[in-house]
């Protein structure tokens, strides 16, 4: 009986059929959902022996099947041939294999009651070899029959070859595929491999995953072996870890395992997990609530899986757990008396306040405001998405004790005037604050006074400012300028303790300035801030009739009158204008000059009140939305 594959238009359908069947599927591309996984790697020699030409090797080639066994041509003569087929395992390289199948398809067989098989692992070839240069078998790997039925689809466990090449770090695995050398002469064993479907391997592997020991983090700081060992607070229950897995599937299914011991106890430890890991991220856990014990000092490491293997533990890292608040400091001060009893605290001079832990070993430092004191805090932006905390006392206001218990003085300017109040807490080392204390005072107002000296500001022209100090305020060196929302500034003092500042005025909508003085004692004022704003009509100005003020001028008297563009505007070449309220006037045009401006005259002829309306005009022509009415009165005769 012999049988033949069907031609290659069928050979989806049945390789469909044959999986339907629970027989092996070889797929491609396809990624695994969990560990280990399935490849199959690439095939880089195909091809035959033939012991009538002992000399001549044969690679496999489109529409020529690969003969196995003996076998006759045409011409009646004798073939006994064996087939080589190497796989290049390059891509296994730091991996764990696990297992192999090799798959071989028939195309025909000479008696399909007759089948014998082996697959031998030799040493690896480059090429196909001869007959008379056949590479030295090392182990037979796999032998069978296969099904009593023909052409076959047929398997063979080729695991401990592959194994074993990768335990000598062998980049390619070759095999010899032949029949038993009982057999082998027997023309009835004899039979072809299909050349399009040929031979395949699939590999079982796994990339073992790794802790990474150099992201570990409990309490938002790095893992420490380090003596004394740090002291954490209300975090210290976070426990973050770094595993890595190089197998795509396995990036996003990471398992990380924590263990955590009293130190000195290590028949106490207990183990936590976490699943859903992503390669490269922390995997954290939380340890549950009463995990902890306050005073106690533990010991913790972590290991990473993905489902097939587990890492090495990581190294071990070490914290004390404190859970308990330090007590509330005191308050003096050697220059700024409590606020009672209409007592002031002085003028100008900064205040010398003294906090005391007083005694209680367990303050470390204290953190002061004249404000409402916030909630120090961490947040999740650690390059590998770790929690991040900071050192307890590197926090702004945050000052530490001379020795545990101990007292620190500092020097600080207030922030305001009249009752001002000072709020004081402990901080210990794990970062825990104590309740708070307060320490009120009287301030006199220190805030510097602005003038303008430029006149009224004006969009697109110069604004000079002049800094005074505040009275009681001396020893001026400089003072600290902010435009709008620009960089501190600044300008150093003359000797009468003032200062001036100028800036163009760029912006439509107005600016605003502020400033503190800064004295050679240390002294800092209280903030001043001055504003101005631009309306959007034309600007007006008179060198005698004022839109401010009693009536001036008279009947008579002549008046200029200086119009400027509307802020923003830049193409401003003319103005329309009208003096007196009149909705079927005829407004008068004036041209603009170069810098946009333009001046005019106008001389009453009767007194009180009375208004000029001003447009002004673009250079196409059109005139703006935004008009000025500008509003004085002219002086009656004495």
């Amino acid at each position: 009986m012999t049988g033949s594959w069907p031609r290659r238009g069928l050979i989806g359908g049945l390789a469909l059929a044959l999986g339907a069947t629970g027989l092996a599927v070889v797929t491609t591309g396809g990624v695994a959902l969990a560990s280990p996984h399935n490849e199959t790697p690439p095939i880089v020699q195909l091809g035959w022996t033939d012991s009538a030409t002992p000399r001549k090797a044969y690679d496999a080639d489109e529409r020529v099947n690969l003969p196995l066994g003996t076998w006759q041509d045409d011409t009646g003569d004798s073939h006994t041939s064996r087939v080589y087929a190497t796989f290049d395992l390059s891509s296994f390289e730091g991996k764990k294999i696990y297992g192999g199948t090799m798959f071989i398809q028939e195309h025909s067989a000479a008696d399909c009651g007759k089948r014998a098989i082996e697959i031998w692992h030799t040493r690896p070839v480059d090429s196909t070899p001869t007959w008379r240069r056949a590479p030295q078998p090392l182990t037979k790997v796999a032998e069978g029959q296969g099904p009593q039925y023909c052409p076959a689809y047929l398997t063979f466990d080729v695991g401990a070859a592959l194994r074993d090449a990768a335990a000598k770090k062998q980049r390619r695995a070759t095999f010899e595929i032949r029949v038993p050398e009982q057999y082998e002469s027997d023309p009835s064993y004899g039979r072809h491999i299909n050349w399009f479907r040929g031979v395949n391997l699939t590999v079982q592997y796994n990339s073992p995953p790794k802790i990474d020991n150099t992201h570990l983090y409990n309490g938002g700081f790095a893992c420490t072996q380090l003596r004394p060992y740090p002291r954490l607070g209300g975090f210290a229950h976070r426990l973050q870890a770094v595993g890595t897995d190089t197998d795509p599937a396995d990036e996003l299914g990471l398992t990380t395992e924590y263990a955590i011991w009293p130190r000195g106890d290590a028949a106490a430890r207990t183990a936590f997990t976490r699943d859903g890991g992503r390669s490269g991220r922390v995997n954290g856990v939380t340890l549950p609530e009463g995990t902890l014990v306050d005073g106690v000092t533990y010991g913790w490491q972590a290991r990473v899986g993905d489902g097939a293997e587990m890492s090495a533990w990581s190294k071990k890292c070490f914290f004390t757990y404190d859970a308990t608040r330090p007590s509330t400091p005191t308050v003096t001060s050697a220059n700024y008396p409590p606020a009672g009893g209409g007592v002031w605290a002085p003028a100008g001079v900064p205040a010398v306040f003294t906090f005391s832990g007083n005694g209680d070993r367990d303050v470390a430092g204290f953190e002061y405001s004249w404000n409402e004191l916030g909630v120090p805090g961490c947040s999740s932006s650690g390059d590998v998405g770790q929690l991040v905390c900071q050192d307890p006392f590197s926090y702004p206001n945050r000052v530490r004790a001379d020795v545990p218990g101990g007292s620190a003085t500092i020097t600080l300017s207030p922030n305001g005037a009249s009752l001002q109040r000072l709020t004081v807490r402990a901080v210990d080392l794990a970062g825990n604050v104590s309740p708070t204390t307060e320490y009120q005072v009287q301030v006199p107002p220190s805030m510097p006074e602005v003038l303008v000296k430029s006149g009224k500001p004006e969009w697109g022209q110069e604004i000079r400012l002049k800094f005074l100090p505040e009275d009681g305020i001396t020893g001026i060196q400089h003072y600290e300028v902010i435009l709008d929302n620009g960089q501190p500034e600044t300008r150093q003092a003359t000797a009468d303790g003032t200062a001036e500042f100028s800036f163009v005025a760029t912006n439509t909508y107005g600016h605003r300035v502020k400033v503190r003085s800064h004295s050679s004692n240390g002294f800092v004022s209280q903030e001043a801030m001055w504003f101005t704003y631009f309306d959007p009509w034309p600007g007006v100005r008179s060198d005698i009739y004022l839109s401010e003020g009693p009536p001036t001028g008279g009947v008579g008297v002549q008046g200029t009158f200086t119009f400027s563009p509307p802020p923003g505007w830049t193409d401003t070449v003319a103005y329309r204008y009208v003096f007196g309220f009149d909705p079927e006037a005829v407004y008068t045009e004036v041209a603009a000059g170069a810098d946009g401006r333009a001046t005019i005259t106008w001389t009453p002829t009767v007194s009180g009140p009375t208004e000029l309306i001003v447009y002004a005009v673009r250079a196409n022509g059109t005139v703006g939305d935004d008009y000025n009415w500008y509003s004085f009165s002219v002086a009656a005769a004495t």
